[in-house]
């Protein structure tokens, strides 16, 4: 089976949800594909924490070293840099101004694909 027959069809506007709550389908011809879904997941999880620990790792050094770039060779292959963010605490927002909290509100459909078990 070619992936061009597992897309996903556009749903017709007058159709309804494209996925329906609580409703099971057989996937056994697309057995393999889950298969190999849990299989990145492992390694994608591996190279995640590997990830984690090296960039600490690299951090601690630039920071030990007092620097924000750090070179092979002469040649800068890393930088580490410290900015500030500005987030909107949403609840806060909520609680204080509920009317503009509302009028700012957008609603907007969200799929989420998990593979369980």
């Amino acid at each position: 089976m070619s992936y061009a027959t597992l897309a996903t069809p556009e749903p017709a506007p007058d159709q309804g949800p494209l996925y329906r709550d609580g409703v099971s389908l057989s996937v056994d011809a697309s057995a393999h594909l889950i298969a190999e879904l849990r299989k990145i997941k492992v390694r994608q999880s591996k190279l995640s924490e590997t990830r984690r620990r090296d960039e600490a790792l690299l951090k601690g050094v630039l920071a030990a070293g007092g620097a924000s770039i750090g070179t092979v060779g002469g040649t800068p292959v890393v930088s580490c840099t410290t900015t500030l963010r500005v987030s909107l605490v949403q609840k806060t927002l909520k609680e204080r101004y509920p009317q503009i909290f509302e009028e700012c509100s957008d609603i907007s459909e969200v799929t989420t694909f998990k593979l369980l078990g």
